[in-house]
């Protein structure tokens, strides 16, 4: 037993962090587990036995294996994959000066074997992701660095699973506590404040530095979760519910959900049966068919330079006829779009994605959560993210130290695309991590230039789409390769100039940048 001025750290060394896949079988299976083993699932849904425990294994879940558990699987009908992390625990104490290392069978906190309820699957996805793909190929890192970066994984992970009364502020959990036993009831700030011990200004700015929202934000979100899950019933009633998660006023709830969640408690309700059109210049039908969704109509009512008035009016009127026809229950749009609120509004519900920052992502869950396949989304994103890790090795591998750049061109000027700010710009030089050109912008989305002003480009690899060609973008392209820039590119001159398809719109979805990898790997790789 060590004595009171002992000190004990806890060190986690890594073994190896794999990818496995665990086939589907028509006969039950045991595996006995022989090492620590921290196994991320991210594909494959089943049950199992886990140390007799019955378990659902879902993607996106975190499960912690130690020597001497039994995992037992009855008949699978899909195969799962899995990324698996094997370390060993060991114990460094120091006594008296002298240090003694020992092997360790528990770990610390509340992190204890079993699934582990952590708040931020994909951010542990993103951790383990990188660990795998440092520990293998020429950019494999020292054994110490994945050392390190293991302990902040677990670190993090013990953190995640402990009391959030333990990182957070009791004040404020008294609060949300509060709020959560007594959300059907009418609460004033000074009942919050109260039950926190603190004045209600002092109150009110502690709850926002703490949550991110006010008082009244919190509550009113954990009345609309609350709703939510009660409108999944087929038996519900709106003004039931209203009632039940604290609103007095039908009206104001029905105002207050349609402003959190996009649309209104009665069409929420069916939203696993409605028939969705869109009216999107950025490819929004592309959220709807990875999730299994066929929209009854696709238009795109934005008038592109180019296009005669009369053509424009004509191809407006027949698309507003066929999104009519179609008989929508709701119309899914995008930023291009709120000239027509009024037009669409008139033919079904219209809900305009949030367009006050860049956010693909964010837009394709809210998509996933107005048509009920939240599971499936994540599962897209997952498969996606492998695909980048895939893809960025084997790009990296191909080029090496050599410069990617994109352009589009217009009918108005040449557009050289900066390395942040657009999902394009995250996907390529973010995601991907390619190497951008010298000229590159790191502070804005792109830069405008004229052919005769723009100068010579320091990149390898020169990626070039046409804009509006209807308005003339083939004509300034023709201008811009007779400049005397143009030909001392280094892409220029190595032949490595490739017209795209449009990637501005593609990088919105899933699917479209789904394509632009695999675009890339195929002409670079290939």
């Amino acid at each position: 037993m060590l004595s009171p001025s002992s000190e004990t750290h806890p060190i986690f060394l890594l073994s190896s962090v794999r990818k496995r896949k665990i086939l589907n079988n028509s006969t039950t299976r045991s595996y006995r587990v022989y090492v620590h083993l921290l196994c991320f699932i991210i594909k494959g849904e089943g049950v199992a036995l886990i140390d007799g425990m019955l378990c659902k294994i879902r993607p996106f879940e975190l499960y912690l294996l130690v020597p001497g558990m039994v995992i037992e699987f009855s008949e699978q009908r899909e195969d799962f994959e899995y990324f698996g992390v094997f370390f060993e625990p060991i114990s460094l104490a120091k006594s008296k000066g002298q240090r003694s290392v020992t092997k360790s069978l528990s770990l610390a906190g509340s992190f204890l074997p079993g699934q582990l309820p952590i708040r931020h699957p994909q951010q542990v996805f993103q951790h383990i992701l990188q660990m795998y793909e440092k520990s293998r190929g020429q950019q494999k890192e020292s054994h110490f660095s994945l050392r390190l970066q293991l302990e902040a994984l677990i670190n993090g992970i013990i953190e995640s699973v402990e009391d959030s009364s333990n990182v957070s502020d009791e004040r404020i959990d008294r609060s949300i506590f509060y709020m959560e036993q007594n959300y059907q009831e009418k609460i004033s700030m000074e009942e919050l404040a109260d039950t926190a011990c603190m004045a209600s200004a002092a109150y009110s700015r502690k709850f926002r530095k703490v949550t991110g929202l006010s008082p009244v934000e919190y509550l009113s979100n954990i009345r609309i979760d609350r709703a939510k899950q009660l409108l999944k019933h087929d038996y519900s009633r709106v003004k039931e519910v209203a009632a039940s998660v604290g609103f007095r006023s039908e009206f104001y709830f029905s105002r207050m959900f349609q402003r959190v969640v996009g649309v209104s408690p009665t069409v929420y309700m069916k939203r696993s049966t409605l028939k969705i059109a869109v009216a999107s210049s950025l490819g929004f039908h592309d959220h709807l068919q990875p999730l299994g969704i066929e929209p009854v109509c696709v238009v795109d009512l934005f008038q592109y330079p180019g296009l005669a008035q009369g053509e424009y009016v004509e191809m407006l009127r027949d698309q507003l006829e066929e999104l009519k026809r179609s008989a929508p229950d709701l119309i899914l749009a995008d930023h291009y779009h709120m000239e027509f609120k009024n037009s669409l509004k008139e033919i079904a519900f219209p809900v305009f994605l949030d367009f006050s920052v860049w956010d693909w992502k964010g837009n394709f869950m809210k998509v996933a959560d107005l048509v009920n396949r939240q599971r499936e989304a994540e599962q897209i994103l997952s498969r996606l993210e492998l695909r980048i890790a895939d893809a960025r090795q084997e790009l990296h591998q191909a080029l090496g130290d050599e410069r990617v750049t994109i352009m589009q061109v217009s009918h108005r000027a040449v557009g050289i695309q900066g390395t942040a700010g657009h999902p394009l710009n995250e996907l390529i030089y973010g995601e991907l991590s390619l190497k951008s050109g010298a000229q590159q912008s790191e502070s804005t989305w792109r830069m405008e230039v004229l052919p005769e002003s723009m100068p010579v480009l320091e990149t390898e690899h020169l990626f070039i789409q046409k804009h509006h060609v209807l308005a003339g973008s083939e004509k300034m392209f023709d201008g811009l390769t007779r400049t005397k820039a143009w030909s001392e590119i280094p892409a220029v001159r190595k032949g490595n100039v490739n017209l795209i398809p449009n990637w501005f719109v593609m990088s919105w979805t899933p699917k479209g940048r789904l394509v632009i990898i695999d675009w890339l790997v195929n002409r670079i790789v290939k």
